[in-house]
């Protein structure tokens, strides 16, 4: 029995990540060697007779040899997310950098070029150099259209109220005529433990 735990110290041990560039694959396959050699020595437990000691014996051994394995999956994890955060702020780095440019590129562009001729416009759309006239008559026409959506609008909403009083109506008419009458009111819950007899 001594012969197997130093054994199973060793094999611990050397299953141990001995460097700190072991890599994820490198953990993953101690971790299953580990398991595969607990797994044997569980089918060995189950076949004495006193078994709930020696699975528990063998339980405690597990996971002292998969602490290092669990520590070291953790800061594998840790550094992936380390580089991960990193790789981020990099790509982040760089788009404010690219637009810090192209802005800079655009304003000495604007500087250096002339200005943009006006594209020609249809006569349907006229142009913002209108005249006072026109513009009288399309702030008119805007106020009216305007007056015409809001007296559409107040229309809409008196004929929903008008449906709404009348659905009102009809339900309480349906209630006045309703020859069941309502039903008793449920007795009080000290009222009934004293009409119980003994």
């Amino acid at each position: 029995m001594s012969f197997l735990l130093t054994l199973l110290a060793a094999a611990a041990a050397a299953s141990a990540p001995s460097s700190p560039s072991a890599t994820r694959a490198e953990v993953a396959a101690q971790r299953t060697a580990v398991e595969a050699r607990f797994a044997r020595e569980k089918a060995e437990c189950e076949q004495r007779f006193a078994v709930s000691d020696c699975l528990e014996d063998l339980r405690k051994r597990q996971q002292q040899a998969l602490a290092p394995l669990v520590r070291r999956e953790h800061e594998l994890a840790a550094e992936e997310r380390r580089a991960r955060a990193e790789a981020q702020a990099q790509r982040v780095k760089e788009r404010e950098l690219a637009a810090a440019q192209e802005e800079g590129q655009r304003r000495t562009h604007l500087v250096t070029a002339p200005p943009p001729t006006p594209p020609a416009t249809p006569a349907s759309h006229p142009s913002k150099g209108r005249s006072p006239e026109a513009a009288a008559r399309a702030g008119a026409q805007a106020a009216s259209k305007a007056e015409a959506d809001a007296a559409q609008r107040r229309e809409r909403a008196q004929e929903r109220e008008q449906r709404m009083r009348e659905r009102m109506a009809a339900h309480e008419a349906k209630q006045k005529s309703r020859t069941k009458p309502p039903a008793a009111p449920l007795p009080l819950p000290g009222a009934s433990a004293a009409s119980v007899p003994k």
